[in-house]
Formats: structure tokens, sequence, C-alpha cells
């Protein structure tokens, strides 16, 4: 069956779409919104026909409140992170601000997920990652791609810890584990493809699914809530001794 940290994550990212999040909608309230814009990435997504980096774009996002960011993000990372996934998918969040970010980090907080955010052109982890995993990533963003060997030697650790931190960080899904073994960070894999914007969702689905949605308003949002402890929330897995030899910067 393989390890089940990476089974399935072999993959090849040969389509980048880029999404952007809000036109006619730039302050993105209310459940039934949030949920309007994820229904139509994921139609996007099943779409592309095959594995995908979805950039998600905030740029012309003025306000978004918590049920917004919450179906948006929080529920594309839950899905796609499962084991039952519809697709093999990766998002990063292009032109987040300031302002954006305690909002999305309070979200990626309460449900345990993670997120690569680029903020003024420079790529960063967002979400409640250890020290150690954040590190690792840090490592595996400057390097772009690696195999466990040329990642062991940037680090100074054992190839079975270097092989173990990266298997982790294509399991959070903030990294991709690539045909033959070597691993690339989600902004190498953007990079590699500097004509992405090219492959452009047109924004009318979304003003016409939100138009037909969110007029019921917040008296809607009652039945898509989940109760308190019952969430799916995954937990950081335990780091063994071997996986811990890695050094704090």
């Amino acid at each position: 069956m393989g390890d089940p940290a990476t089974r399935g994550m072999a993959v090849g990212v040969e389509t980048v779409l880029h999404t952007r999040v809000a036109t006619l909608y730039s302050n993105l309230v209310t459940r039934p919104t949030g949920r309007a814009v994820r229904v139509a990435i994921e139609q996007q997504i099943q779409d592309s026909g095959g594995p995908c980096l979805a950039i998600l774009d905030f740029s012309h996002v003025g306000v978004i409140d918590f049920s917004c960011a919450d179906e948006v993000i929080a529920k594309l990372l839950r899905t796609y992170r499962r084991p039952d996934r519809p697709c093999e998918a990766f998002f990063l969040a292009h032109g987040v601000s300031e302002h954006h970010r305690d909002l999305i980090e309070a979200v990626l907080q309460r449900h345990n997920q993670l997120l690569v955010a680029v903020e003024s052109g420079r790529p960063a982890l967002w979400g409640p990652a250890p020290a150690r995993l954040r590190t690792a990533w840090d490592c595996l963003n400057r390097l772009g791609c690696a195999f466990s060997a040329e990642f062991a030697s940037a680090r100074g650790v054992s190839p079975h810890a270097a092989s173990s931190w990266l298997k982790r960080l294509a399991n959070w899904r903030v990294a991709v584990r690539e045909a033959g073994g070597r691993f690339a960070s989600l902004w190498a894999i953007l990079e590699r493809r500097p004509g992405y914007g090219g492959e452009v969702m047109e924004m009318s689905p979304y003003g016409i699914a939100a138009e037909r949605i969110a007029p019921y308003g917040p008296k809607d949002e009652a039945s898509d809530r989940v109760a308190a402890g019952a969430e799916d929330v995954t937990t950081f897995p335990h780091e063994s001794e071997e996986i811990d030899q890695l050094p704090a910067w």
C-alpha cells in the first residue's frame, strides 16, 4: 500500500489555474457567498482534468469575514487533503495583504490547516505549523526542488530524516512529491510557468451563483454549521527522535 503519508502524491502538476476570488463581490461576507465562490472553484478544478495548482487571487478582495473564509479556504484545504479527495489539487493564496492575514490565520488555526500565501511577492507558510516543520518548508522553498539527498545536504541531517520531513510537507500539501521522488515547493511550480495567468476562470459564475444564493443571508448559515468538537481536524503527527534531528535556525 505504500507510505500512507504520501500515497498518491507522486504527481505531475501540469495545470496552473489562476482563480480571481472576487470581482463583483469585492467584499466577501456571509457563508452563502463563500459557498458560491468555493463551488465555482471546485468546478474549475474538476474541469481542469488533472493534477493542478490553484492560485487563489485575493488582489481585489477588500473585506472577507470569518464565515466566508471558512467556506472558501478551510473547506477547500480540508476536502483536498482527505485520502478520498476528488482529485489532486494544491492551493496557493496570492495577492494577500496584511488585513487578510489575521482572519485567514484564525481560520487555519481553527481547522489545523496550512496554506502557502504570497504577500508582497514573497511566499510564506501560514497556519499552525510546528517550528521544525516550518524550518523544513523554508529550506525546500529556498531550494525550489530537491531529492532527499539534496535536502539532507542543505540541512545537515541524515537522508532518513530528510525523507521524513519532505514526506510530511507533502502530506500537508504545501509541497508536491513528483515522479522520480523529487519534492517541489508550490512556489517553484508556479515559477516554472511564467505565463501561468493564461488559464483564468471567468468571474461571471461567481456573480451568478452569489446572486442566486446570497440573498438568503445569514439565516441560511445554520444548516451548514458544524457542532463544536465535531470538526474533521487532523493533528500534527508526533515527531520522532530521528526526525527531530532537523536543527532549528
